[in-house]
């Protein structure tokens, strides 16, 4: 568990990103926006619901004491001389390479990645759901999403970004009119719906 102190600091700095982000956003391309949102989701997301922080590898502390004197006797009076103390090095444990999930970053599980974005996106667009919103709901709320649009929620930030990302295409298209028929948005009753997280 992290110490009260350090998750004021957290808490602390999660909130001026999000304020800076907000401010900033006209100047920030959308992309990138969704991008930074996504980070600091996946590291509230992580501190929530991560296991607790342990201290590994680290030495055992031994109590503080006085100086170490050797007492010799000149003439019936004790002179202290102090003895130096050597402390001897302690060798720091090997980094912990993650572990690389084969699944995760394979030609099929990309593939699926994507899939899965695209009909998160269309089911979104349809709603009027726009990326950055959706990347600000809480892993709950998007997993409720996910399951409303018929999809296996996604075990990652990844593929909602991936979304948000596709749907600024989508607005894109529509703001060229280019293909107005594909930007056509189908669900907007049920906007209210899923806009606003309960």
């Amino acid at each position: 568990m992290w110490p009260q102190h350090k998750v004021e600091v957290y808490e602390q700095m999660v909130a001026e990103l999000r304020s800076t982000l907000g401010e900033q956003a006209p100047n920030i391309p959308p992309r990138v926006l969704a991008e930074l949102e996504g980070i600091i989701q996946a590291a509230v997301h992580t501190i929530e619901n991560g296991a607790e922080i342990v201290a590994i590898g680290l030495p055992e502390l031994e109590p503080e004491s006085g100086p170490n004197v050797a007492a010799e006797a000149v003439g019936g009076s004790a002179v202290v001389e102090p003895v130096p103390v050597v402390a001897e090095p302690v060798a720091e444990p090997a980094p912990v390479k993650p572990a690389i999930d084969p699944f995760r970053h394979g030609t099929k599980a990309e593939a699926n990645r994507q899939q899965k974005a695209k009909e998160l996106a269309r089911w979104l667009w349809d709603r009027n759901i726009g990326g950055e919103q959706v990347l600000g709901f809480t892993n709950k709320w998007r997993n409720k999403i996910a399951r409303a649009a018929g999809v296996n929620p996604p075990s990652t930030l990844e593929t909602w970004t991936v979304a948000a990302e596709l749907m600024g295409r989508m607005e894109q298209l529509a703001d060229s009119g280019t293909q107005p028929g594909a930007s056509e948005r189908h669900h907007l009753d049920e906007h209210e719906q899923w806009a606003t997280e309960r």
